[in-house]
Parts: structure tokens; sequence; C-alpha cells
């Protein structure tokens, strides 16, 4: 005798038009009887699914996710917290999900025991203590721990209303760092440096800026990219070169202020660090001293040759003069 156990559950499908195709999932257990009535084996049968279009009714409650929140960008080794707000309009919980890339990697079930579940995957770190129906909090990022975030938020029966919403996180492993500056630059001089963004899995677009304006192209060299291999993936750093020679207009009360940053999406961009980078302008070195005093010596030495001509005539006007004086006297 076989007696068939049957169990359920729901699943979505989100389709054009914010129409959703709404799966009633029907696990059928097929149950050996023995002579006894008595359960002797069980094994899982087929999952038939049986599929209906529904579009809910104005006068039946709707499940709404009222927002989705993660860091844009996060560094490595750091913690975050995925938020996942949403109001069940009158309905009851049945599960909140989370992927990343497509992958289920958190389960909130608030009818089992325990209600949380958790599934491997690579770069995910859960701080299940921390974690809730609204909240999952990951830990020790890693650069593999970027990728397209989803929270899917489910019903319970009858309506099975399933809502859900992604988001893009991309960890880097720093912020991006200015290098090949000296202390202090004085008007005429060069500047040249480097802004280097930290290794991730996507090019990053760097932009310089000079006393807080985005620095003119001209003055920019680059960008340059170096390829790492990481596993079966592939991180890039990249490098953007800044060159350009001191005028009065660069200083600012005494200062130059350079900072760079990555562009990382269309919104936001990840600055080096909050401390900008100063130059002082400093007094003429030793070397432009002493060519100045030299000049002033061989100023000084060009004036008394000119007047040696006219010195020598003096003498000789007086010598002459005396002499003449001398004969007059024997004369006498």
């Amino acid at each position: 005798m076989i007696l068939y156990v049957v169990t359920h559950g729901a699943c979505t499908c989100k389709m054009l038009h914010d129409v959703s195709i709404h799966f009633a999932l029907i696990s059928v257990f097929p149950v050996t009887m023995d002579q006894n009535d008595k359960i002797s084996d069980m094994s899982l049968g087929a999952v038939v699914c049986l599929v209906s279009f529904f579009i809910p009714p104005p006068f039946i409650n709707n499940l709404k996710l009222l927002n989705v929140r993660i860091a844009n960008h996060t560094i490595l080794g750091s913690s975050t917290t995925l938020k996942c707000t949403f109001d069940l309009e009158g309905e009851h919980l049945y599960s909140v999900k989370w992927y990343k890339n497509g992958d289920e990697f958190f389960r909130y079930l608030p009818k089992s025991k325990p209600n949380i579940q958790v599934f491997e995957k690579s770069g995910i770190y859960i701080d299940i203590d921390k974690s809730n129906s609204t909240e999952v909090v990951l830990k020790s990022l890693e650069l593999s721990s970027s990728g397209t975030y989803r929270c899917e938020v489910s019903a319970e029966a009858p309506s099975f209303q399933t809502v859900f919403q992604d988001r893009d996180m991309i960890t880097v492993e720093e912020i991006p760092w200015i290098s090949g500056l000296q202390h202090e630059y004085n008007v005429g001089e060069t500047v040249n440096a480097n802004c280097t963004s930290s290794k991730m899995e996507i090019h990053a677009q760097l932009v310089w800026y000079i006393n807080n304006e985005k620095a003119n192209s001209t003055v920019e060299q680059g960008p340059y990219y170096k390829k790492y291999f990481a596993g079966s993936g592939q991180l890039v750093t990249t490098v953007l070169g800044l060159s350009f020679t001191v005028t009065d207009g660069h200083y600012k009360n005494g200062e130059i202020y350079l900072k760079c940053a990555a562009r990382l999406s269309t919104h936001y961009l990840l600055y080096s660090d909050e401390k900008i980078i100063r130059f002082t302008k400093r007094p003429p070195t030793e070397s432009i001293i002493s060519n100045q005093v030299k000049q002033a010596k061989m100023q000084e030495n060009s004036i008394s040759v000119q007047n040696t001509p006219n010195i020598i005539h003096m003498v000789c006007v007086l010598v002459f003069c005396l002499r003449n004086n001398r004969k007059m006297l024997v004369a006498y």
C-alpha cells in the first residue's frame, strides 16, 4: 500500500508590466505502507508546480518592499549591514531571503526552528547573532564580496505575494593613494605624482583635483592598468599620473591642495585620504642666495675696474705737477 503525503510552499516569478506569476508548490512524498499499515519507507517524489496568473484585486492586502539599503562600496576586511525594510500590510510573513549574484546565502523563516539558515557562498561571512528578518551583517569582507545583492520577501498563503529589489556592492582593498610628491615646491618647479587605485574587479576611473577643482586633462598622464590573477578571477589596479609647473596662481594662502578620487559608478566617487596634500612655498635656496651674492660682487668689481683709468690719470697729473714745482724752485 502506498500513501502520498502532500506539503506546499510558494514562489514568484516577475514578469513584464509588474505582473507576477505565483507558483503553488506541491511536494508529493510517496510513503510505502506495510501490512500493519505502518510507514516503512519514504522517498522524495516529484514536485508539481501549479501555475496561476494572479493579480491581487484592490481589496486584497499588498506586501510592500519599502527600501533595500546596501553600501555601494566597502573596504576589504571591514563589515557592512544589508538592510531590507518591508510592510506586510496585514499579510503574514513566510520568508526573507538574500541572494548574491543569483545564489541564495541567507534565509529567514519565522515559523522554523532555527529561523535563520545560512548557505555557503564565496566572499560571504555572516554574523548570525546580529542578523534578523530586516538586517544581515556581513563581516571580514573580501574582494570576492563584490556583486549584486537581492532581498526577497514572501508572504504566507493564500496570496503568496513576493517582492524583491537588487543593489550592487563593490569591495575594494583601500581608498586610492597619492605618491611621488615632495614636501615643498617653489614657483617654476614641476610637480610629478601618481594616483593609484586598489586592486578591484573593475577598471576604476581616476580623477585628479587641484585646489578642489578637477584637473585639466592636459596635466594628466595615463591611465595605466596592471592586472593580477586571483583564483579564477582577475583584479586590476589603475594608475593616473599628474604633471604640472607651479605658478603663483596655484597657491591658496601659501599652500596647494591636491587629492584624487576613483569613480566606481555613475554617482559615486571614492576619494583619497581626507588629509589633503599641502605644499608650502619656501624661501630661495642657498644656491640661489649664493648666486645673488656673487653677482653683487661682480658688479662691484666691474665698477672698480671701470674707475681705474681715472685714478691713474689723476696720479699722473699729480706727479707732473710736483715735478714742475720742483724745477721752478731750483730755478729760483
